[in-house]
C-alpha cells in the first residue's frame, strides 16, 4: 500500500470512529431523556389524582388529595399570574360573537392541579387517553420542544399548551401540541389513530384545566398543512376565533378533512381540542380532534 493509499485509509478510519462516537453519544442521549422524561411523568403521577383510563371516560374524576382547595369568587382574581394565561377573557357582545363562557365553579383551581402546580409553575392541565398520562404545561411555543415538565433539559420535550392560549375564560378552542416520538413518548402514539377502528376503540380522553376538569370525544382525524392556498390547509387562527361565522366555517373544514367521518355534531359553539404533532413533511401536522362531552 503506497503512502497516498495509506492515509486515505486512515482518514476513513478516523471518520469511521467518529461517526461510530458520535452515534453511540446520540443513542445514550436519547434514551437517557427518555429515561427521565418517565421518571418525571411517574414523579408527578405520586402528586397528582390521576383519573382511572377506564372510570374516567364515563364520569369526572373524584379527587382522593386530602388538600382541601380554596373556593373564590369568579369575580375573584384567579390564582395564576398574567404569564399563564393570554389576553383579557373579554368577548364582546356584538351579534355574530361567541359569548364568554364561565366556568362553573369560577376560579376555584381543580384540587389535583393546584398540587401540581406546587411542584412546577409550568403546569396547568393533565391529559388521560389511551396510554398517555401526562401533564401539560404552558409558556411559549418553543421552551417546551427540548424541555419537559419540570422545566429541566430533555429532548422528549413535554405537551404544551399553544401560547396564545386564554385560560380566564373557558377556551372554545385549545391547541395542544407534543413531539412525535418513535418510542411512543409525548404524541407519538397518535398516529394509531389514523386507523378507523382503533381510533373509534379509544376516542374517549379526558383533559383537565385549571378550572375545570373535562371528558373529549374524537371527531376528527387528519393531516393538515399550515400553508393557506394548499389542498389540506386548515386555518387554526379562524378556528381559535370568537366570530361565529370564521369559527364556524373552519369547524366544518376540520371535520370535513378528516379521514374518517364521525357521527358526532359538532357546531361553532362547541370547546373542541386540538392535539397536534409533526409528521414527514415540515409544512404537515397531524391532527386528532375532539369535542368536549359536558
Amino acid at each position: 500500500m503506497n503512502t497516498r493509499k495509506k492515509i486515505l485509509w486512515w482518514i476513513v478510519a478516523a471518520v469511521s470512529v467518529v461517526l461510530m462516537v458520535w452515534g453511540g453519544v446520540r443513542l445514550i442521549s436519547y434514551f437517557s431523556d427518555l429515561a427521565s422524561s418517565r421518571r418525571t411523568t411517574e414523579e408527578l403521577r405520586e402528586i397528582a389524582v390521576v383519573p382511572d383510563k377506564t372510570g374516567a371516560m364515563t364520569a369526572a374524576p373524584e379527587s382522593t388529595s386530602s388538600t382541601v382547595t380554596e373556593t373564590t369568587s369568579s369575580k375573584e382574581t384567579p390564582e395564576v399570574s398574567a404569564a399563564d394565561v393570554a389576553g383579557t377573557g373579554e368577548v364582546s357582545a356584538v351579534s355574530g360573537k361567541l359569548p364568554a363562557v364561565e366556568y362553573p365553579n369560577g376560579y376555584e383551581m381543580v384540587a389535583r392541579i393546584k398540587e401540581l402546580r406546587k411542584k412546577s409553575e409550568y403546569i396547568i392541565g393533565w391529559i388521560t387517553m389511551d396510554d398517555l398520562d401526562e401533564p401539560v404545561v404552558h409558556k411559549d411555543n418553543t421552551f417546551f420542544l427540548d424541555h419537559d415538565a419540570m422545566g429541566k433539559k430533555n429532548g422528549n420535550g413535554a405537551i404544551f399548551m399553544d401560547q396564545n392560549a386564554n385560560l380566564l375564560t373557558r377556551p372554545y378552542t385549545i391547541l395542544l401540541y407534543g413531539h412525535n416520538m418513535k418510542t411512543g413518548a409525548m404524541f407519538g402514539n397518535l398516529r394509531k389513530y389514523e386507523d378507523p377502528s382503533y381510533c373509534l376503540k379509544h376516542r374517549l380522553l379526558q383533559f383537565d384545566t385549571l378550572y375545570e376538569e373535562g371528558k373529549y370525544e374524537i371527531f376528527a382525524v387528519e393531516t393538515i398543512s399550515l400553508t393557506p392556498g394548499k389542498a389540506k390547509f386548515l386555518d387554526l387562527n379562524a378556528l381559535q376565533s370568537s366570530d361565529r361565522n370564521s369559527r364556524k366555517g373552519a369547524v366544518t373544514s376540520l371535520k370535513n378533512g378528516s379521514i374518517y367521518q364521525s357521527l358526532e355534531e359538532v357546531t361553532e359553539e362547541d370547546q373542541i381540542l386540538l392535539l397536534i404533532t409533526c409528521v414527514g413533511d415540515d409544512d404537515e401536522r397531524l391532527v386528532v380532534a375532539a369535542k368536549r362531552m359536558d
